[in-house]
Order: C-alpha cells, then sequence, then structure tokens
C-alpha cells in the first residue's frame, strides 16, 4: 500500500476503501467528521467518479433509492454543504474540492491526487502487463498494492446501485490481483504462497475455475498431490451443486496432469 502511494508526491490522497478517509499534507478529514452515513456515501460517489460530473439525479437515487423524499433536491444542496464544511473545517478548500453546475455535482482533484480505487485499478492492470511480458517480481509487487486495497470494504452498511456495481468491480479487482500474484509465486518457485493467494481468490469467487486451477498446480508444486485432488473435487461439487455444470475442460485436464502423477 505504502508503495503505491509513493510513487508521486500527491497533494491529496482519498481513501475510499475501509474507514472514508481524506489526507492533504498534515491535515486529514476521517469519516466520523463526514455528516453521517449519506455524507460518507456521497463524497465517495464523487470521489470514486472524479473523473465525470454527476447527476443530481443519479445521486438521489443512489441515496434514496427508487422513492426520494418529496424535498430531494433541497436534501441534497444542504447535504453537500454540510460535506464541504467538514471539509473546509480542517483547513481544506471544501468548495474548490466539491465544484457544482446546474444539475450536476464533481470532485475535481489537483494535480498528483492519489484516490485508492484509482490505485487499485492501475495496480491489476499493471500487474497482469508486467505477468504477461514475464517480470514475475514486478507483477507481485503491483498485485501486492491492488490486494491490500481490495482486502478492505466499500462503504459497509450502505446500498445503491452505483455501491453495488462499485463494489462488484472492487471483488473482481481482488480476484485478479490475487491470481496475478499466485501465477508468480508459483514460478518464483514459492508454491505455498500462490496456493494462499489462490485461497483468498476462492474465498470472493468460490466458482472462479481458474482459481482453483491455480490451487490444485500451487498445491501439486508443494508436492501435495492428494490435496490438489481434493481441491478438484471441492471444485466440481461447487460447480454442480450452484450452477448444475461439471468443471471446462482446462480444469478437467489439470485434473487429468494430477492423476498421471500419482500413477
Amino acid at each position: 500500500m505504502q508503495r503505491g502511494c509513493e510513487t508521486v508526491a500527491e497533494d491529496l490522497r482519498i481513501y475510499l476503501s475501509g474507514d472514508v478517509a481524506i489526507e492533504s499534507g498534515a491535515r486529514l478529514v476521517h469519516e466520523r467528521q463526514l455528516p453521517g452515513p449519506q455524507g460518507r456515501h456521497l463524497f465517495a460517489m464523487l470521489a470514486a467518479e472524479h473523473t465525470r460530473a454527476v447527476g443530481h439525479d443519479e445521486l438521489a437515487e443512489e441515496l434514496w433509492g427508487s422513492t426520494p423524499p418529496v424535498a430531494w433536491a433541497t436534501s441534497l444542496k444542504a447535504l453537500m454543504s454540510r460535506v464541504r464544511g467538514a471539509l473546509s473545517a480542517t483547513g481544506m478548500d471544501g468548495g474548490e474540492l466539491l465544484t457544482g453546475a446546474p444539475g450536476v455535482y464533481r470532485v475535481r482533484l489537483p494535480a498528483h491526487a492519489w484516490v485508492d480505487l484509482d490505485a487499485a485499478h492501475a495496480a491489476t492492470h499493471a500487474a497482469e502487463t508486467l505477468l504477461r511480458a514475464g517480470d514475475l517480481q514486478g507483477a507481485a509487487a503491483e498485485a501486492f498494492v491492488a490486494r491490500l486495497i481490495t482486502a478492505r470494504p466499500l462503504l459497509p452498511g450502505r446500498n445503491g446501485p452505483w455501491l453495488e456495481r462499485r463494489r462488484a468491480h472492487h471483488i473482481d479487482l481482488r480476484v485478479r490481483a490475487l491470481e496475478c500474484a499466485a501465477h508468480a509465486r508459483l514460478g518464483l518457485g514459492t508454491p505455498a504462497q500462490a496456493a494462499r493467494d489462490a485461497k483468498l481468490a476462492l474465498e470472493v469467487a468460490p466458482l472462479r475455475e481458474p482459481a482453483w486451477r491455480l490451487l490444485m498446480s500451487s498445491l501439486a508444486a508443494s508436492g501435495d498431490v492428494a490435496s490438489a485432488l481434493a481441491a478438484y473435487d471441492r471444485c466440481r461439487s461447487a460447480l454442480r451443486e450452484t450452477l448444475g455444470v461439471g468443471p471446462s475442460a482446462a480444469t478437467r485436464e489439470c485434473h487429468s496432469a494430477l492423476l498421471s502423477q500419482t500413477e
């Protein structure tokens, strides 16, 4: 995580996974200082979507669902004012960070600002690129950054259509980062660590066959072919019970290769 933060000299850091926080130099705004769960939700959505302006209607649907209060526009304006005030109370310029135009609000970040969700996305893509290029150490390092960020939940206890999409993307990044790490560790000759990463991926995506194959390969590389075969059985059972299908050809081939090692 620290490596991901220090790749550039940020003027502003925004943390949205786990506890919401905004850091600017020596100034820190913790989520407790934001105006309640709705204030945190509003700020997190705008900060995560900082590359675009977000419409009032979209924000209202996210905060209040399909049945917003009659005076939702007034409530939204008041909530935004309170979020700006919480930022300004710490010495930040809330009005400069949270801007508005007719019908929209937007977070405008200064140069070299850092947002943890952006960092996780970039690190995952970098890990995959480095892995394809054969840079196993580099891939493992980038995957480590993404794993740390995606290990923390997004706005626990809150719901909304935007948040559900973001959570799905968050989980996808975590699984991809863990798979990259497992591939890298397997290639670097540390299969026990690779198996650990594959297991972590399966905790959040228990039907993902590439992760099952990584677990099987890692266990076999550790010399534990029996556990690798048992992992195949668990994979097959999970797929059958949940989806009513069997393992793919690639997973069956992995299983056959394991069987050949026992002959």
